[in-house]
């Protein structure tokens, strides 16, 4: 008969529960395949010389890419769009935006754009940027200057 090791444990069912979850494949969750995309409108003009304090942590880029004395955020909107999905969101002067997140790899983003004034096209294009990037995309015009899109994406 043979006998049996003291210090030997027998296999715990709990132990191979555990071993079978680590030797899982990883799989990406729906989370993970998520892209909240905040689109702000900023309008931008020469008449006075106010900045909105809304738009305080990015002043210094405005003023450096734009040629304008006076900036004031009208509107902002924020949407989860899995990726393929496709969020409208209204913009200032019965315009729209669309944007589709597209596949991408690792902390990048990246986002099928339109802009349209009605049926009229203003701008298709595709931006690239790192999750919690930020893009500024001087528009069209409004009232007596122009509209001003912040697009990020986390």
């Amino acid at each position: 008969m043979a006998r049996r090791n003291p210090r030997a444990r027998p296999f715990a069912p709990a132990f191979a529960f555990l071993l079978f979850l680590l030797l899982l494949p990883a799989v990406p969750s729906g989370a993970a395949n998520a892209v909240s995309v905040d689109v702000g409108a900023v309008y931008a003009s020469n008449e006075g010389t106010s900045i909105d304090p809304a738009l305080g942590t990015i002043r210094g880029k405005l003023q450096s890419m734009f040629n304008y004395t006076s900036y004031r955020m009208l509107d902002r909107k924020r949407r989860s769009l899995a990726v393929g999905e496709t969020g409208e969101f209204e913009l200032p002067g019965r315009r729209s935006m669309r944007a589709t997140p597209l596949p991408s790899q690792g902390n990048k983003v990246r986002l099928s754009i339109q802009i349209s004034d009605g049926q009229k096209n203003l701008l298709t294009t595709t931006l690239g940027l790192n999750r919690g990037g930020m893009v500024l995309v001087g528009g069209p015009s409004y009232q007596s200057g122009v509209l001003i899109l912040i697009i990020s994406a986390e």
